[in-house]
């Protein structure tokens, strides 16, 4: 059987036979860890076989590694932690998806070469609904990362809440309290570090315009006490705000830092700290940056945490940047990574090549990201020294790790933010699984050929997780169709034979499953459709298909002949309606009907939907006859949940 696993294990051993998972027994310390490897199994549609699975804390597996035994009817499943154990469920899942559901008979021993396995998403720039960044810790779990890192403000945004400084964030463009202790559980459960970011001194706009008199001016926060003062409030609630998370990014790059000479407040308190401001105004400038860094470390430091910049100081003023701050090494501009190594900083490689996404503009292939590895830059700064050149360090193990990165540049322009993260998902799925491979592997254990074929399933896996949606209404699950569904809709195709509208062809049920489950293994589907469940059995299906741009879609809904006339589809049509207008972000919803189909008018005219006008024969309907449709459309100002 197919060993498709992303990253590849360090030492597999195959046996004879196959298993089913099945029944799990767990050690306590690890049942957050399987309820979420049972969550994915059933969202990926693989139904539990009778094998039983073995969870076991084992003190000698290194952290975040595993051991999985299959073999003799049973698996098991050894980790000394809880990233071990999502690890190793990672594996077991990534298994079942390739093999039909079946976990070939073998031995599995791996742990990853670095601790800091990221993915970084922007969700400042452009604004992600909270859904958005549970979808990406699945990503990140699917494929063993060890950290999201999410980059919380910007210019566009402070997308965090905010006790002592309400005014921070940015309305409409906000997470609250609730959203992000949520986000921390499930995070936590799934051996997920997250890793916030509030980005100073510069892309500070969200600062300045709610606080001016306290953040300063001209597009760069003060160097003052009371900035100062403010921080220790703000990074210290940031810091209660991710009880689980070990590090914290607090930016350091980017911001046109001579504007402190002008500003003779900070200047005298850049003389009171005992820094040098003298004639050479940017060495001047250069002393203050390594201190606002400095100060802003020591905070997070004394919450017990990890602080994290961007490389964004220059060499000269490395004595006032403390090595207990870590640092991304990404231009080779404002310092290079040959002179971080030099000066013994701990470093993660964030090399805008191959590991920038800036959608739809930047980005670079999945071959370039599997060619990639965490001592290798290609910087695109032209002012870097190795422009237009590949740089390799020798290994230095202080490099602790690499991270893709998606940024909303383009996003922040957008007329259509929610097709732009749809799509953003899209690019940042399909390299995630090389940026996964390379930072538990330093050394390359697979062709880019291997690589390639487990990624093609693997990435259909994922595209399904992020599509997945379980919807709970007053009577009705709402979800993907299965491959087990396929009696069901056969049963209700035979109940419809008869529909006066419409037809309905039991023989072609089958393929009418499989394909609209392929459908939703893309990363855009054209038509999302969903299984109605009644007490376990599929009743009927409704769908939303969407059009070639984006911004509109229309519904649809059959139901089985038994169960008409009980409001179900009206149920089912206004979670359609929410999906649509709620994640798909749609501009306008239609519906059409035959003219004759008095049951549909009236679930239409329920769901809030007006009629714009009447289709002339626009519709094959039943036995191939040309017929005249209503049209009834809603807009997405006009939608109340």
């Amino acid at each position: 059987m197919a060993i498709n696993i992303i990253p590849r294990p360090k030492k597999t051993v195959e046996k004879e036979g196959t298993l089913r998972p099945g029944q799990i027994e767990c050690d306590a310390r690890f049942g957050a860890a399987a309820s979420a490897y049972e969550e994915y199994r059933e969202k990926l549609g693989i139904l539990p076989g009778t094998d039983k699975v073995y969870v076991r804390f084992a003190d000698n597996v290194a952290p975040g590694g595993y051991v999985i035994d299959a073999g003799d009817g049973e698996i098991t499943l050894l980790s000394s932690d809880n990233e071990g154990c999502n690890n190793g469920f990672a594996t077991l899942l990534q298994l079942a998806v390739s093999n039909g559901g079946a976990v070939p008979a073998m031995t599995i021993e791996d742990q990853p070469d670095c601790e800091y396995r990221g993915l970084m998403i922007d969700i400042a720039r452009i604004w992600h609904p909270f859904e958005y960044l549970l979808r990406y810790v699945d990503l990140c779990r699917y494929y063993k990362f060890s950290y999201l890192h999410l980059h919380f403000t910007d210019t566009q945004s402070y997308t965090l809440p905010c006790t002592d400084y309400p005014l921070l964030p940015t309305e409409g463009r906000h997470y609250t309290f609730d959203q992000i202790r949520e986000l921390n559980e499930y995070a936590h459960a799934r051996g997920i570090k997250i890793m916030p970011e509030i980005d100073v001194p510069g892309h500070c706009d969200p600062f300045i315009s709610a606080y001016p008199d306290l953040f300063g001016h001209n597009g760069i926060i003060g160097f003052h006490k009371e900035v100062f003062d403010a921080f220790e409030k703000i990074l210290g609630e940031l810091c209660d705000m991710f009880p689980y998370s070990d590090r914290i990014h607090i930016g350091g790059d980017e911001a046109d830092i001579k504007q402190w000479l002008g500003c003779e407040k900070c200047r005298e308190y850049a003389k009171e700290c005992g820094i040098p401001v003298d004639s050479d105004e940017r060495l001047s400038s250069e002393r203050i940056l390594a201190s606002f860094v400095a100060k802003l470390s020591d905070i997070i430091i004394r919450h017990g945490k990890t602080p994290v910049v961007w490389e964004g100081f220059c060499r000269e003023v490395n004595y006032l940047v403390p090595h207990t701050t870590e640092v991304f090494s990404w231009e080779n501009f404002y310092q290079t990574t040959p002179e971080l190594i030099e000066e013994g900083y701990t470093l993660i490689n964030g090399s805008w090549s191959p590991n920038y996404i800036v959608s739809p503009g930047v980005m670079w292939s999945v071959k370039d990201c599997f060619d990639w590895d965490i001592f290798t830059f290609r910087p695109v700064h032209p002012q870097s020294p190795y422009i237009n050149s590949t740089l390799k360090v020798p290994p230095y193990d202080k490099m602790i790790g690499g991270q893709l990165l998606s940024w909303g540049d383009f996003g922040a322009r957008s007329d259509h933010p929610r097709r732009h993260i749809i799509e953003e998902f899209d690019n940042v799925s399909a390299r995630a699984a090389a940026t996964a491979e390379n930072t538990w592997n330093k050394e390359k254990l697979v062709s880019f050929e291997e690589f390639s074929e487990a990624h093609k399933i693997h990435t259909a896996a994922v595209c399904g997780l992020f599509n997945y949606r379980c919807i709970k209404t007053a009577h009705l699950t709402l979800r993907p169709f299965r491959e087990y569904d396929k009696d069901d809709a056969k049963a209700y195709c035979i109940s419809l034979k008869d529909e006066e509208y419409e037809e309905f062809n039991a023989d072609l049920s089958d393929k009418f499953v499989e394909r609209i489950i392929e459908n939703m293994k893309t990363a855009q589907p054209d038509n999302y459709n969903f299984a109605i469940v009644l007490d376990g059995t599929v009743i009927g299906g409704c769908n939303i298909s969407v059009s070639e741009d984006r911004r509109e879609g229309d519904l649809g809904w059959f139901i089985h002949k038994e169960h008409q006339n009980r409001g179900y589809a009206t149920e089912a049509g206004r979670e359609l309606l929410e999906f649509g207008f709620g994640f798909l972000g749609l501009h306008r919803i239609t519906a059409h009907c035959h003219t004759g189909n008095v049951k549909s008018v009236k679930v239409m005219e329920k769901l809030g939907m007006r009629r714009e006008g009447i289709f002339i024969k626009d519709h094959r309907y039943k036995g191939g006859v040309w017929a005249d449709s209503y049209v009834y459309a809603i807009l997405d100002e006009e939608y109340v949940k």
